[in-house]
């Protein structure tokens, strides 16, 4: 039988940290610039220096705004789908190494998705190297879901089966990575690898 694991982000994949970090910006006073509103960089689309971007991303990370974000799309109703089916999710994101930040991701995705769905997450320190985990289970063939384009690079390079949601930050992708929109998508081609 085949491993039945899926290796997926969370912010962007899973979750929609965005939608609710904008807000949280724009009350400690920081607007977007609206011709860089796409970009990957949190500096470029504040205007401020990546060290502040990233400060700025820690404090969001380890705040209770952190724990409250929403589904992403359709994502609860196929991952609670592929749940029920046997699947098991394993989760690796980039969120920082504040004390307070695995609890209050981990609060979140029980809220969202229900518990015991997401029982492996590895959070890595901000803008980290996710190949430290990826490496992990090279040659696995497994579905590994990122929103990032290196990051889902990453995974060809170790032998996984990458998918780029499609996000408005990597619009212009055009690498050798399958974009998908929506989990949609990604129960179909879970369910056709079988």
């Amino acid at each position: 039988m085949a491993n039945k694991t899926i290796l997926t982000d969370c912010d962007g994949v899973l979750l929609d940290w965005e939608i609710v970090f904008r807000p949280w910006m724009k009350r400690l006073g920081y607007e977007i610039n609206p011709s860089r509103a796409s970009a990957y960089s949190i500096g470029e689309q504040y205007n401020v220096s990546q060290a502040e971007g990233s400060r700025l991303i820690a404090k969001f990370n380890s705040s209770s705004d952190f724990e409250s974000l929403p589904a992403l799309r359709d994502s609860v109703e196929h991952v609670q789908r592929l749940y029920t089916e046997g699947w098991n999710f394993v989760v690796i994101t980039t969120a920082g190494d504040h004390p307070w930040t695995p609890g209050l991701r981990k609060s979140n995705l029980d809220k969202i998705f229900g518990e015991g769905i997401f029982n492996q997450i590895h959070i890595l320190p901000l803008h980290s190297d996710k190949g430290v985990v990826l490496k992990n289970y090279q040659d696995t063939n497994l579905f590994w879901i990122e929103d990032k384009p290196s990051n889902a690079e990453a995974g060809l390079k170790y032998g996984l089966r990458s998918q780029l949601m499609s996000v408005p930050h990597n619009r212009d992708y055009k690498g050798s990575v399958p974009v998908v929109n929506n989990w949609a998508e990604i129960y179909k081609l879970v369910q056709s690898s079988l």
